[in-house]
């Protein structure tokens, strides 16, 4: 995890919100201290290379003397999409079924679901890093430890990503029904067709809608992709994102 600036809330600030118990409150703002820069967690960034690549077999189209009839390939790219959503109904019904936070699980089982995952790239759009993200991503499963899963203590946070722009966007987990909020303001830039690199900007923090902290944020990370990719999962049509920080995301775009 990467370090921020350690972050506190005044006891000023608490004795005029609404009652909340105050052990969560003073939880929660350790938690804001010590994770504010891992919400949806990351990976240190690696060395970029000169020449990269989609992985083998992604769904790239290949330049070739030889034309393939039109009927042939829009049901070879059926049966892939077939194929793809096939396992991204696996994955995500072992995710509801395992939980979001990956940290608290069997070793076999987070090699259940990285299996799952793993067996998704293959059958990524061709430059998973480059497509555009708009609107709302609902966190599905992380298996980082800490705030980046939604985890605090015996709680379980709701975690999402908004995308503002092609630039900026914001990491948030919501406790106790939105009633408190932390919100991670970050701006990605992308590399290749695989990686995107993250800088952290500030941290805000706030209690049924009231700003109790915000403070700046130091720090960079990458995303690597796995997988990305429209999927149908039981009818329902999805965007769906894997991602290794370097541990694993699976996240969702809902229609």
């Amino acid at each position: 995890l990467l370090n921020c600036p350690t972050l506190r809330i005044h006891e000023t600030s608490t004795r005029t919100m609404p009652q909340i118990n105050r052990t969560k409150l003073t939880a929660l703002a350790a938690f804001l201290a010590l994770q504010s820069t891992s919400v949806l967690g990351f990976s240190s960034p690696g060395k970029i290379s000169s020449s990269s690549r989609c992985n083998s077999g992604c769904l790239a189209l290949q330049t070739s003397s030889n034309t393939v009839p039109s009927d042939v390939a829009t049901e070879t790219n059926s049966k892939e999409i077939g194929a793809a959503s096939d396992l991204a109904t696996q994955l995500l019904a072992t995710c509801a079924e395992y939980g979001q936070i990956g940290s608290k699980l069997t070793e076999d089982q987070r090699s259940t679901v990285d299996d799952l995952a793993s067996s998704l790239s293959s059958y990524s759009d061709p430059a998973p890093a480059q497509i555009d993200l708009r609107g709302t991503h609902d966190l599905i499963y992380s298996a980082a430890p800490g705030g980046s899963s939604g985890a605090l203590g015996p709680l379980v946070g709701k975690v999402s990503q908004t995308f503002l722009d092609d630039v900026r966007f914001i990491n948030r987990v919501e406790l106790f029904g939105g009633i408190v909020k932390i919100e991670l303001y970050a701006e990605r830039k992308v590399l290749d067709e695989t990686r995107i690199r993250v800088k952290f900007k500030e941290t805000v923090f706030t209690v049924f809608g009231n700003e109790v902290k915000r403070g700046d944020v130091k720090g960079s990370g990458v995303w690597n992709y796995k997988f990305s990719g429209m999927v149908d999962v039981d009818g329902e049509k999805m965007l769906l994102r894997v991602m290794e920080t370097p541990s694993t995301f699976v996240i969702v775009q809902r229609d």
